[in-house]
């Protein structure tokens, strides 16, 4: 059943002035639902009730009541970001955040993209003709990421479909970021002789124990549930679905964070039967992830060591280690065959910007730290040539085999901490490294500690280890001064979660008491203690 009938059905017959507001609702509905599922037609100017022209092919624009909505229309490209992209996007986010009449922001792409990263097979062609366009892409990307996390209203990403990269960027800022099984998430610029960039690592830092150094290093794509059940995505919902939760929250006069994220609990997706039986993978998106138990385990030991080189020996020395499981020796292989076909130095770095974000927990910081880092790839006195090797083998000449990094081996000294924060993160500005301009100012001086936004970007999906433990020690706001039992941990957390029904209540339930299973201990009265 399509959505536009199940809203006809929800809302039943009626006459007068209210047969009215049901015919406003669905014609919504019609709207978005086209928003959702169309690619713009020049011809057609019923696509948008509002769009910027001349960029109509590019990004689309809508205004549903207090809401507005982009739409990324570069379906050729997967919604690959250009710079035309960046600048018609950054100029009408500025409008939309300032606009008293804004109260939500709801980001889209297609049915096959959200948004597939940075146009940089385009940056790499103009770099070998001696083009400076890298840089200032870059430049306004960070500026645009700035922006999209200091909004100041709720902002919803709706991350259907490939987002990697520029378009982790897009998505990561957002309060509520629902994925589907058509969600394939990646910071993939390891393979390409880059790192994570767009202030992904203040995100990825926030995940659980090391999974968002793995991420980062590898370059691992995660599919479906996997990205709602490891942190990437706070809601996860069936793809059909979409227009109708939509259409609920542009219906809202002032939405809060909260209202959103419990409209979207409240259609979250069970795991079919067949699909549960299996782990999460690009042709079983709907299963469980597989970073649990001792895989789990085993890659937060190694993935938060200092240094790739300590990481490369951990995976070697786990595939003969008769202590571990079969599966996560099989598991240690794979991530070590995965880093043989990446830059060596792209991994050095994208562990270094992970713990640098880490330590700074701010998205100033780490943005200025991801400029720095992008005039060290790219800039005129570069230190590497290894983004536009990889670049050029597998965007450009579609090679199967990886480049010739330089140096091309993981325990090189050369990738270092030392070293890779010498070339890449040094005290002072590169030479042609620009000057980011964020708007709006930071709320607080450079490296004051901890920024405003620290800690919530796991705030409407399953609860963080990190939060769970807030509340086991007595940290947490509403926790109180007295330890805790498990069941009185659960009612807790599905409190603050706005008390879910269904599948979306059982989920923090089993996420609360698989946390208290691994890292509380229990004493005689049962009161929680953490290990």
């Amino acid at each position: 059943m399509s959505s536009l009938a199940r809203l006809s059905l929800r809302m039943g017959p009626s006459a007068g002035p209210s047969s009215r507001v049901s015919a406003t609702a669905v014609n919504r509905l019609s709207t978005i639902s086209r928003h959702l599922s169309s690619s713009a037609n020049p011809n057609n100017k019923a696509t948008s009730s509002k769009m910027s022209s001349p960029h109509d092919d590019l990004v689309l624009f809508e205004s549903h009541h207090n809401a507005r909505l982009y739409k990324l229309n570069r379906s050729s490209k997967l919604n690959s970001l250009n710079q035309e992209m960046i600048d018609v996007l950054s100029k009408k986010i500025r409008n939309w955040r300032e606009l008293e009449s804004c109260k939500v922001i709801i980001g889209t792409g297609d049915q096959r993209a959200f948004c597939a990263g940075g146009d940089v097979k385009q940056l790499v062609l103009d770099l070998k003709e001696g083009k400076d366009t890298a840089l200032p892409f870059f430049k306004s990307e960070f500026e645009l990421n700035w922006t999209l996390g200091r909004l100041g209203k709720p902002y919803v990403a709706v991350i259907d479909g490939v987002t990697m990269g520029g378009g982790a960027g897009l998505s990561l800022p957002a309060n509520i970021r629902i994925a589907t099984p058509r969600t394939i998430f990646a910071m993939p610029e390891t393979k390409i002789g880059y790192a994570p960039d767009v202030g992904a690592n203040y995100y990825l830092a926030q995940l659980d124990g090391a999974i968002g150094a793995w991420l980062a290093v590898t370059g691992q794509e995660l599919y479906g549930r996997a990205v709602y059940e490891l942190g990437i995505a706070t809601h996860y919902v069936t793809p059909n679905l979409l227009p109708t939760i939509i259409n609920e929250i542009t219906s809202l006069d002032s939405p809060t964070p909260q209202q959103i994220s419990s409209i979207v609990s409240s259609y979250t997706s069970s795991p079919s039967s067949s699909s549960s039986e299996g782990e999460s993978s690009k042709s079983n998106p709907d299963g469980y992830s597989s970073i649990k138990g001792e895989i789990r385990e085993f890659l937060d030991k190694t993935f938060g060591l200092k240094s790739i080189p300590e990481i490369n020996k951990a995976l070697t020395k786990a595939q003969s280690d008769e202590t571990l499981s079969e599966d996560t020796k099989k598991w240690a292989k794979a991530q070590q065959d995965i880093l043989s076909q990446r830059s060596p130095t792209s991994t050095a770095v994208a562990l270094t910007g992970y713990r640098k974000a880490k330590e700074a927990r701010r998205l100033d910081r780490t943005l200025l730290n991801d400029i720095s880092m992008a005039t060290a790839f790219c800039g005129p006195n570069r230190s590497t040539d290894d983004f536009i090797k990889g670049v050029s083998s597998v965007l450009i000449d579609r090679s199967k085999t990886a480049p010739e990094w330089i140096p091309g081996d993981l325990s090189d000294p050369k990738l270092s901490l030392g070293e890779i924060t010498k070339n890449f993160y040094p005290s002072k500005p590169s030479e042609g490294q620009p000057e980011l301009e964020l708007v709006p100012s930071s709320a607080s001086k450079l490296d004051s500690g901890r920024d405003s936004s620290w800690n919530q970007f796991r705030k409407f999906g399953l609860p963080s280890e990190s939060d769970i433990r807030s509340s086991v020690d007595g940290y947490s706001p509403g926790s109180g001064a007295f330890a805790l039992t498990e069941q009185e941990l659960v009612s807790q957390f599905i409190e603050n979660h706005g008390s879910p029904q269904g599948q979306r209540r059982k989920e923090i339930e089993e996420r609360v008491r698989d946390v208290v299973q691994r890292r509380c201990k229990k004493d005689k009265q049962g009161y929680l203690e953490w290990k």
